[in-house]
C-alpha cells in the first residue's frame, strides 16, 4: 500500500490525541483537562440558573400535557400536532416518571441535553480542529444566549443540537478512519436526530455534502451508505406511516410563515446571526440596537470569516492530497450554512412558518468556526482580550434570560387564586373561555375552581355567588384584550367586581365578582 493510500485510511494524528500519546495521564494532561473541565462546569451553571425564574410557558404546557398522557394517547395527540417527531416527548414521559411531575423537572431534561452538546463541541472541535479551537469553541458554546433560552424549556431544540451534533462526530469519523463501529452509531444517532425534530435531516444533507467532496480521498464504501439509507428508512417508516404527513398536508399552520411573526424577511439572516452573536441583550423575541450586530459581529462573525479565509488558503503539507486544517474549515462551514440556509430558503419560497429556534442547531459549527479564528490570532493578549469581551458582551445579552419576564405569569396568578379562594367558587378565562393549557400544568391536579365554559354562559354565572375571571395574553396582543374585556361584560351584568381584588401579573390579570345583590 503506497503512503498516499495510507494517508486516505488514517488522517494526520490530531493535536489531541499527540497529546494523549505523550503524556496520558501526566501533568500535561491535567493542564489542559482543567479549562475545558471549567468550561463544562460552567455551561452547566449558566444553564440551571434562574431555571425556575417563569412560569410554565404556552409551548412548554403542550408538551407537558402530551407527555403525562398513557402513550397510546400521547402518540395520537403527536400525531395530530404534527408539528415535532415524537422523541422529545417520549424522553420527557419517561424521564417524568422517574423524576416526578413538573415544570422544573421536565426543564432539567433540556439541561443535560444543552450541557453535553457543549461537551460534544469540545470534542468535535478537538478532532476537527486541535485543541486550542476546541476550548475556544466550547466557551462560545457555553454562553450562547440562544443555547441558554432552550436549555430551559421542555423543548426539542436542545435535543436536537445534541442529536445534530453527535451524528456529525460519528459519520465524520467512519468516513475518515472506515471504521464501521463508527458508521452505525452515527446511523443510529442520525435516526435518534431524524426522530427529535425533521429539520436534522438538514444536517445530514450537509455530512452528504462533505462526503461527496471528499470521497475520493476516503474512498467512503457504497456497502455502507446503502445499508445505513435502508435501515434509516425502515426505522423512520412508522412515523411516516402514522397518518402525520396527512395532517401537515391539510393544516394551515404548516405554511403559516405568511404571518409577520413567522415570516422570513429581508433582515431575518441579519437577526438570526445576531441571535448566535448573542446579540438579543432585549430578548429574542425583541429588536435589537444596531450596535450589538457591530459589536457582535466583530467579536463573533469575523473570527468565524477569519477562520474560513485562513482554513481555505491554509496549504497541504507534502506529500498529502489535502490540509486537514481546510478540511476541517469546510466541513464546519458546510455544517453550519447548508441546514442555515435552507430553513431561511423554506421560509421564503413556500412560507413554512419560521422561528430563530429552529436554526438552534446550526449554531454549534458556527460557534467551532468563530472558535478556530481565534485560536489562529497569534498573539495571546488578542486571544485572551477577545474571550474576555464575549464574555463581558454575553453577560449583558443574558440578563434577558434571567431578569426578563416573557410568559404570562400564571403561575403567581394561581398562587393568588388558591390563597383566596373559598368552597363553591366558579370561574371563567378569558378571552374565549377555554381553560389555556398553562393553567391546566400549574394546577398539577389542584382544581382551584369550577369552570364555566361559553356554552354555559351565562346560564352557569346565576348559579355562582362568586366568580374568578382570569384573563390572559401575550402583554402585546391587543387583540386578544379587547377580546377579554367583551367577554367579561357578560360576567359586569350580575356580578360586581370585589374591591381591592384585582391583581396585575405579567400577561395575566385576575379578579374577583361577586353576585350583585337583588
Amino acid at each position: 500500500m503506497t503512503e498516499t493510500s495510507q494517508l486516505h485510511k488514517e488522517p494526520p494524528l490530531q493535536s489531541s490525541e499527540a497529546g494523549k500519546l505523550l503524556c496520558p495521564c501526566g501533568p500535561c494532561a491535567w493542564w489542559h483537562a482543567a479549562p475545558a473541565a471549567a468550561i463544562f462546569l460552567l455551561a452547566f451553571a449558566l444553564r440551571l440558573a434562574y431555571i425556575n425564574h417563569e412560569s410554565v410557558g404556552y409551548n412548554e404546557a403542550i408538551t407537558l400535557m402530551a407527555a403525562r398522557l398513557p402513550m397510546r394517547q400521547m402518540m395520537a395527540v403527536l400525531i395530530s400536532d404534527f408539528f415535532h417527531p415524537p422523541l422529545h416527548t417520549i424522553f420527557l414521559h419517561f424521564w417524568l416518571k422517574l423524576f416526578g411531575f413538573g415544570v422544573v423537572q421536565a426543564r432539567l431534561l433540556s439541561v443535560l441535553f444543552s450541557g453535553l452538546a457543549v461537551v460534544l463541541v469540545y470534542v468535535f472541535s478537538d478532532y476537527l480542529l486541535g485543541r486550542r479551537t476546541a476550548l475556544f469553541a466550547s466557551l462560545l458554546m457555553s454562553v450562547s444566549q440562544l443555547a441558554i433560552w432552550f436549555a430551559q424549556e421542555p423543548r426539542p431544540f436542545a435535543q436536537l443540537q445534541f442529536f445534530a451534533l453527535l451524528t456529525s462526530y460519528l459519520l465524520v469519523r467512519a468516513v475518515r478512519e472506515q471504521r464501521a463501529l463508527y458508521w452505525w452509531l452515527g446511523v443510529a444517532s442520525s435516526i435518534l436526530l431524524l426522530y427529535t425534530d425533521y429539520f436534522g435531516a438538514f444536517m445530514i444533507c450537509a455530512l452528504a455534502l462533505w462526503a461527496l467532496a471528499y470521497g475520493k480521498r476516503y474512498h467512503l464504501r457504497l456497502s455502507w451508505i446503502l445499508a445505513g439509507a435502508a435501515v434509516s428508512l425502515v426505522c423512520y417508516a412508522p412515523w411516516l406511516a402514522s397518518g402525520v404527513i396527512h395532517e401537515a398536508a391539510h393544516n394551515s399552520q404548516t405554511f403559516g410563515g405568511k404571518q409577520p411573526y413567522m415570516a422570513v424577511h429581508w433582515f431575518t439572516v441579519l437577526s438570526a446571526v445576531n441571535s448566535f452573536n448573542n446579540g438579543k441583550r432585549d430578548g429574542l423575541d425583541a429588536n435589537s440596537p444596531w450596535w450589538t450586530f457591530v459589536l457582535g459581529g466583530l467579536l463573533f462573525a469575523a473570527p468565524a470569516v477569519l477562520a474560513i479565509a485562513k482554513g481555505l488558503a491554509a496549504k497541504a503539507p507534502s506529500g498529502t492530497e489535502e490540509c486537514d486544517e481546510r478540511e476541517g474549515v469546510i466541513l464546519a462551514s458546510l455544517l453550519w450554512l447548508v441546514p442555515f440556509c435552507i430553513v431561511i430558503g423554506l421560509g421564503f419560497t413556500l412560507h413554512i412558518q419560521y422561528k430563530v429556534r429552529y436554526l438552534l442547531f446550526c449554531a454549534a459549527p458556527y460557534y467551532i468556526l468563530a472558535g478556530h479564528g481565534i485560536s489562529q490570532l497569534r498573539s495571546r493578549a488578542w486571544r485572551w482580550a477577545i474571550a474576555v469581551g464575549i464574555l463581558a458582551y454575553s453577560a449583558n445579552a443574558l440578563r434577558a434570560n434571567y431578569f426578563m419576564q416573557w410568559k404570562e405569569n400564571f403561575r403567581d396568578a394561581f398562587a393568588y387564586v388558591e390563597a383566596n379562594r373559598e368552597p363553591g367558587d366558579c370561574g371563567i378565562f378569558l378571552p374565549g373561555y377555554d381553560v389555556p393549557f398553562q393553567w391546566t400544568i400549574t394546577q398539577a391536579g389542584r382544581p382551584s375552581f369550577r369552570v364555566i365554559p361559553r356554552e354555559d354562559i351565562p346560564a352557569g354565572l346565576s348559579q355562582c355567588d362568586r366568580v374568578w375571571a382570569v384573563a390572559g395574553a401575550n402583554s402585546e396582543n391587543q387583540w386578544a384584550w379587547a377580546n377579554a374585556a367583551a367577554d367579561q361584560r357578560p360576567l359586569e351584568m350580575t356580578h360586581t367586581k370585589v374591591p381591592d381584588s384585582e391583581r396585575r401579573y405579567f400577561g395575566v390579570d385576575v379578579a374577583l365578582y361577586q353576585r350583585k345583590s337583588r
